[in-house]
């Protein structure tokens, strides 16, 4: 029987492998996948290199616009472990392109981070002070409601920018631009390996920003309510990217604060709407 599925080459496994550390790129879980095996001339492998966009019709994700090329090529792959690559393909909604897409780009990154990185956590009390600052300025609506909750758009977009500034520059000021406190900015961090995860951070808000832009230039979404204005989005892909977007922000984040010892920030997860 011929077999339809457009499959990864070895060489693209080892490369989706070899680029996270072999590790699992689901950001919960980041599970060594490859080690020792009783056998000395063998190794255990638990790894999987996932389609992103399924190799086969009617499968998760399927991209009928993909050839088969482009299918098995490593940009449309994505290295998980056994449990997390059932994981994506049982629930398509939740586990959707747009997140898969992200997952793949944090964990090459924080792949990066390690290596870059002396030692896996700094004890330096600096850095857990910036880090407590940093902490501070993700504790507002902006990244603790779903983007449908929301009050006004503007002031929304306007709390991203003011974080970004805050990450960047160590000023952290009022929806008005009164500044209420000072630090550093990231470039301050010793750790590397944190100071990565922040850039990583930054860069997924500009993205945030940039979405937003265009929702709204392109009228993406409307204002319904009395009193309490509340937002629907034509696109509910697009409102899932952003509440999604923003739960993976405080999950980096939170994962530096465990490394520091430190108490960090919890992002709700609600039902999503479909």
């Amino acid at each position: 029987m011929a077999n339809n599925r457009d499959e990864f080459p070895q060489k693209i496994k080892d490369l989706l492998g070899n680029r996270v550390g072999w590790r699992c790129s689901n950001p919960d879980c980041r599970k060594p996948t490859r080690g020792a095996n009783d056998d000395p001339q063998e190794i255990t492998n638990i790894g999987v290199a996932s389609h992103i966009c399924t190799a086969t019709i009617g499968g998760p994700r399927y991209d009928p616009q993909m050839s088969p090329e482009e299918r098995k090529s490593a940009e449309n792959g994505i290295w998980l472990c056994q449990s997390c690559s059932k994981l994506i393909d049982d629930d398509i909604i939740r586990y959707n392109v747009d997140l898969l897409y992200i997952w793949k780009e944090n964990a090459e990154r924080l792949a990066i981070a390690e290596l870059q990185s002396a030692s896996p956590v700094s004890t330096n009390n600096k850095d857990k002070v910036l880090l407590r600052f940093y902490v501070q300025c993700f504790d507002r609506p902006a990244f603790q409601d779903r983007i449908s909750q929301e009050g006004r758009i503007e002031d929304f977009d306007q709390a991203i920018e003011d974080t970004i500034i805050a990450l960047n520059t160590g000023v952290l000021r009022t929806q008005d631009g009164v500044i209420i406190k000072q630090s550093e900015g990231k470039s301050a961090i010793i750790n590397h390996a944190w100071r990565e995860k922040l850039n990583t951070i930054t860069d997924m808000l500009v993205a945030l920003r940039k979405r937003l832009k265009i929702a709204k230039d392109e009228n993406l979404y409307s204002t319904y309510g009395k009193g309490e204005v509340m937002y629907c989005f034509y696109d509910q892909e697009l409102e899932t990217w952003f509440d999604l977007t923003r739960e993976e922000i405080i999950k980096i984040l939170s994962s530096i604060c465990q490394e520091a010892g430190i108490s960090g920030l919890h992002f709700p997860r609600l039902p999503y709407r479909w």
